[in-house]
């Protein structure tokens, strides 16, 4: 007997482990013939044929549609296509960041959602044996560029980059918790390539990399790179929605965001304690204690946002000689 509509979308929910609360919301994420599709490629890859020859009534159209959404993974093997399932974090973290339909639901179910976007990030840092991001200074606001080197410029990770694409930051299209620019995280070579194929990033070239350094800047957003040998995001972080920032201030994960390895240093005798700095910091690091500014070089990582914001060029960021 054929299988119910009901039926192929709880052996998805069972396959691909659904938490409780979202088990409701996969109907509104896949239809019938995509939740069929899914099921049968999460242990196997096929080519197109084959699973149009599983499943007749389906077309080329719709497994390119669903590997366009990012929930299918290709891959070339002997000069052919074979698509796999991609896992369900995967899967959720596109329908999030790039559908209109996640745009479209309340924002009571809307909560649901964050709430796994922010377990999956957090399963991913506790496992971590070392920060999963870290930051990378504003250059200009270093006080020696003599202690520059290529691993501590943003722009360094533009211009080595095989390819540049500009795309939604996800952390504040899944919270909206501000009106800060979404549009300023670049992905960086391969991982470039996967959105820009799939329509949901746009390919830029270095001056409009450079551009994008900027802008987040000026709004004040801490630069940011996933931490490995071969980054492939470069983010721009607010302390309202960026899960690792949260994750640091909040639970004390230490391996959500490393520093940059400079820290700022105020000149008293520059400083007119106006406060601006206090309000751009985003990690704590400074005070006001008895009407003085007090920096904080343990809680410091060093962005410069402090020092960029600064009217009388009173902060620069120093090498911390005790990280």
């Amino acid at each position: 007997m054929k299988a119910s509509i009901k039926d192929h979308f709880l052996v998805f929910i069972e396959k691909f482990n659904v938490p409780e609360n979202l088990k409701i919301y996969i109907p509104k994420i896949l239809n019938e013939e995509e939740v069929k599709i899914l099921n049968f490629l999460i242990d196997k890859e096929e080519k197109i044929s084959d699973i149009i020859s599983k499943f007749p009534s389906t077309g080329t159209l719709l497994i390119k549609s669903l590997y366009q959404r990012g929930y299918l993974i290709r891959q070339l093997r002997r000069g052919e296509n074979y698509y796999k399932s991609n896992t369900l974090d995967q899967i959720l973290k596109r329908f999030v960041n790039h559908s209109q339909k996640f745009k479209d639901l309340t924002d009571k179910e809307k909560i649901h959602f964050q709430e796994f976007i922010t377990g999956m990030y957090l399963k991913k840092m506790r496992a971590s044996k070392k920060p999963v991001y870290r930051v990378v200074p504003i250059e200009e606001t270093i006080q020696d560029k003599r202690q520059l080197i290529p691993y501590h410029k943003a722009i360094y990770y533009i211009q080595k980059s095989s390819a540049l694409a500009l795309i939604d930051c996800i952390c504040r299209t899944t919270f909206m918790r501000c009106n800060k620019a979404r549009e300023v995280c670049i992905a960086l070579g391969e991982q470039a390539e996967f959105f820009v194929e799939r329509g949901i990033g746009k390919m830029i070239d270095i001056q409009e990399g450079q551009r994008i350094l900027d802008l987040a800047e000026e709004s004040g957003l801490v630069h940011s790179i996933n931490n490995k040998k071969n980054p492939n995001f470069l983010c721009n972080c607010c302390e309202c929605c960026c899960v690792f920032v949260e994750a640091l201030k909040k639970r004390g994960i230490i391996t959500s965001i490393g520093k940059s390895g400079f820290i700022a240093l105020l000149d008293l005798e520059l400083c007119n304690q106006c406060g601006i700095c206090l309000e751009k910091c985003i990690f704590g690091a400074i005070s006001h204690e008895k009407e003085i500014l007090q920096f904080d070089a343990d809680r410091c990582f060093g962005c410069g946002l402090c020092a960029y914001n600064c009217p009388l060029s009173a902060i620069k960021l120093v090498l911390n000689e005790n990280k």
